[in-house]
């Protein structure tokens, strides 16, 4: 196995440009394969790709993120033929369910400004056409939002920032599979507008070419928060999940620029 944390913490935004991270087995490491289903949820993450004789990536490896339990250790021995890999300490974004309520999605808070004891990235679910949403203000009702944090959640139904509006709360950044369409106008009454993302700017379709496959594959993307030391970043990168087996689709047909960002929020 290759162990590549070390590089990931090195430059996050650099790192995922020539290697998507795939989520198709963030819980294999997890007892019966469940993610405890809890807000705020601090755990640690391998973050190893698939291997040959010489240490040299398998061909279409690519690299998995997966989950290990809370309170780990910061390396894991792996199984046989064995090796020690590091972790990334980082806090997990539940998605939400279809239908719940905005104050009862799942909810990871992060501070504004975070010290030394405090996580610097943040995993969610793969994401097909959900929002990510990074909120400064929620409104009575909700769990509250200690004074310094900022909350993340992963909205299913990718409602618009009218309707976050009209519920009271404040969107500091927002990421929809189709940018401004489904974020809507933005409102009026905030300090500051909402920064708006589009995570596939090429508007790549729920299934997707395999190579020698006769059926298509699935749509993924990884879409991570990272603390640079001045700002966090949100992250994007495709890929293509086929039965478990990973393909990288960053590039459109005929060319042109990738849909891989790093953006500030």
């Amino acid at each position: 196995m290759q162990d590549n944390v070390p590089n990931f913490l090195a430059g996050p935004a650099t790192f995922i440009v020539p290697n998507p991270i795939t989520l198709a087995q963030i819980a294999q490491s997890m007892p019966g394969g469940a993610l405890p289903a809890v807000n705020n949820l601090r755990t640690r993450f391998t973050l190893t790709t698939d291997t040959g004789t010489g240490g040299l990536p398998l061909p279409g490896a690519l690299p998995k993120l997966r989950m290990q339990p809370v309170g780990g250790p910061p390396t894991v021995t792996l199984p046989p033929p064995g090796g020690v890999v590091t972790t990334i300490d980082a806090q997990y974004c539940h998605a939400s369910a279809g239908g719940t309520a905005l104050a009862a999605l799942p909810f990871c808070d992060i501070p504004v400004a975070p010290g030394p004891a405090d996580a610097r990235t943040l995993f969610t679910t793969g994401m097909n056409g959900c929002s990510l949403m990074v909120l400064s203000a929620v409104p009575v009702g909700a769990p509250a939002l200690a004074a310094g944090h900022l909350r993340v959640v992963h909205d299913h139904d990718h409602r618009s920032l009218a309707t976050w509006a009209a519920a009271g709360y404040t969107v500091r950044f927002a990421a929809y599979a189709d940018g401004g369409t489904g974020a809507g106008a933005p409102p009026g009454g905030w300090p500051v507008p909402a920064l708006v993302a589009d995570y596939n700017p090429h508007n790549y379709p729920w299934g997707m070419p395999v190579p020698g496959q006769a059926v298509p594959g699935a749509r993924v993307v990884t879409n991570f928060l990272y603390w640079t030391g001045a700002n966090w970043t949100f992250n994007s990168r495709h890929y293509v999940d086929f039965g478990g087996t990973p393909y990288d689709i960053d590039v459109p047909a005929g060319g042109g620029a990738t849909s891989t960002q790093t953006m500030n929020i």
